[in-house]
């Protein structure tokens, strides 16, 4: 488990849900590191949290990656279908920007089994980054997801 703000990569990525606000999970704390940058950024409607949408941002410093992916989730309560497609997105995203490492928040999700999602988003950061080679970092909201979350993306 690593902390968002220490995490040894060049990005990180976070999804985000089109139908739920506040922002929650990493997005919601990463929002709050950057002073409410990304909320900024759904209120003048230049993301919207579609499913496979994904905005690229800089850090400014506020933590270590200096990239920050925002990937949309679509509807919360999204199908694995969905969660594929996103970490699809966000593993093509990161291949174009030339990202060798980066951190993947386990993206907050509504009704999904958590072992369904993870087999998903592990098959869509596969699909979408190809032949390129990227160390994806899971970043979890605590030690005890950590531990479960790693042995089903090992499963």
């Amino acid at each position: 488990m690593h902390a968002i703000k220490d995490v040894d990569a060049d990005a990180v990525i976070v999804g985000f849900h089109e139908d739920v606000r506040p922002l929650k999970g990493a997005a919601g704390l990463l929002d709050w590191l950057l002073c409410g940058a990304l909320s900024h950024l759904i209120i003048q409607k230049k993301v919207r949290g579609t499913s496979g949408e994904v905005a690229l941002l800089t850090s400014r410093g506020k933590i270590q990656a200096a990239m920050i992916f925002m990937v949309g989730l679509g509807p919360r309560e999204a199908s694995t279908d969905s969660l594929r497609a996103a970490a699809r997105a966000a593993a093509v995203s990161s291949v174009n920007a030339g990202v060798a490492r980066a951190a993947i928040d386990c993206f907050p999700l509504g009704g999904i089994p958590t072992g369904e999602a993870m087999t998903a988003v592990r098959e869509g950061l596969a699909e979408g980054a190809g032949s390129h080679p990227i160390d994806f970092t899971l970043l979890a909201p605590d030690a005890a997801a950590f531990e479960r979350m790693t042995r089903m993306v090992g499963a």
